[in-house]
């Protein structure tokens, strides 16, 4: 028999609550005319390479799934304009800025995944097998989307937000590297929604019971801002300390968690970011079509000092909120930031922590639900022996003779 080590206990934990929430879940695609509409709206746009039969996008389950899993956390869901929060470790963290977003945005809310790769393969989320989790190795590949994916699902289901995973044609054949595919996909999607939300396949949300309407008030994203995306982490690469910055010697921002608000100078900002490398108003961004960090170096080097009029049109994000992990500087002597994701965790090097992180977002949220609801209801639940010995073991013996037992 293997020996009971920590990683078994969680895995099994985890794996008790993957089943449940899966077996429930019935995944659905879009009805044919959605699907159509989305087709006609990519061949008119410059995204019109990204659609194919073969490039399905997963649409949100039933609703009656979805409520169900945002009543479980109803009794631990942070509320939208509280002043502040406070996680398990006991740090608070408040509102740096003025409370926007008073009531859920709900469906007008779209969380999207979107990759060239597709989890389909052995003990992945969408392969032909039941998904072991314990086994999972959460490598980069399908292992990591779908601990990622099913992280990111869920943060939906809770806070009633809609949830798509758009797998998307490569974009090599245009010269472009595939990470290009951002800003058309969210052109693409932002059309019909409020607000667009993607989270990169190495990132987790990591207080599932906290809204994005309590970090969109937290971060200063209100209502005329574009885009929010959080600072990057610096780092010294090849002896480079300023190998995070652009060109003005500013940190960058990191492109792995994009916040995108359906307004017209929104548009215009896609517009300016995907035609990039093609050089018609930006000279020299073809060098960021291949080169690292490919459509995020673009953005920073150019999109955001053109796009950003009021000052508050392109939210940075702290580093600290939505870039890194706990053990992302101590392990990796290059990097000079020490941002914890405390809110996203951004997995960068270590690709195969997403699954370690979505495992203690899962357990901590299901932990905190099990013990609101047992201290919320501690009289039905807990017999203390003391003081009330006599009268428990008098109603005991009365039951037991008339038999009710």
């Amino acid at each position: 028999m293997p020996p009971i080590t920590c990683n078994r206990v969680v895995g099994l934990g985890i794996a008790t609550f993957i089943v449940i929430v899966f077996l429930l879940a019935t995944f659905h695609h879009g009805s044919r005319e959605s699907i159509k509409q989305l087709k006609d709206a990519a061949q008119t746009s410059a995204s019109q390479k990204l659609c194919s039969d073969d490039s399905p996008i997963f649409a949100t389950p039933s609703p009656s799934f979805q409520n169900s899993i945002s009543n479980l956390f109803d009794v631990i869901r942070q509320t939208t304009s509280a002043s502040d929060y406070t996680d398990a470790y006991g740090k608070k963290f408040k509102l740096e800025h003025d409370t926007v977003w008073n009531e859920p945005l709900g469906s007008d809310v779209l969380i999207i995944d979107m990759d060239t790769r597709s989890p389909e393969g052995t003990n992945e989320v969408f392969g032909p097998d039941k998904l072991n989790w314990e086994t999972a190795t959460g490598k980069e590949g399908g292992g990591m989307l779908s601990a990622s994916f099913m992280n990111h699902f869920l943060y939906a289901q809770i806070h009633g937000y809609d949830y798509k995973f758009f797998k998307a044609e490569s974009l090599e054949s245009k010269g472009l590297h595939n990470t290009w595919i951002k800003p058309f996909v969210l052109d693409l999607f932002l059309r019909d929604y409020k607000f667009v939300v993607f989270v990169d396949a190495d990132a987790t949300i990591q207080h599932l019971e906290v809204p994005l309407e309590w970090l969109f008030n937290r971060w200063g994203i209100g209502r005329n801002t574009s885009m929010a995306m959080p600072i990057d982490t610096m780092q010294i690469l090849n002896g480079d300390k300023k190998a995070s910055c652009d060109s003005k010697g500013k940190v960058t921002l990191n492109t792995g968690f994009v916040v995108a608000q359906s307004l017209p100078l929104t548009f215009e900002m896609l517009e300016a970011w995907r035609t990039c490398p093609e050089e018609k108003r930006y000279k020299g961004c073809k060098t960021w079509a291949q080169s690292w960090s490919h459509e995020q170096r673009a953005f920073s080097e150019y999109i955001r000092y053109d796009f950003n009029p009021d000052g508050h049109n392109i939210v940075e994000i702290p580093c600290n909120d939505a870039m890194g992990y706990p053990s992302l500087k101590k392990d990796n002597p290059h990097i000079i930031s020490d941002c914890h994701g405390e809110f996203v965790r951004h997995h960068t090097i270590d690709k195969a922590m997403t699954k370690t992180s979505t495992d203690m977002a899962m357990l901590q949220s299901i932990t905190e639900i099990m013990q609101s609801t047992l201290k919320k209801n501690r009289k039905e639940f807990l017999i203390s022996e003391k003081g009330s010995k006599k009268q428990f073991f008098k109603d005991f013996k009365e039951k037991a003779e008339s038999k009710q037992w």
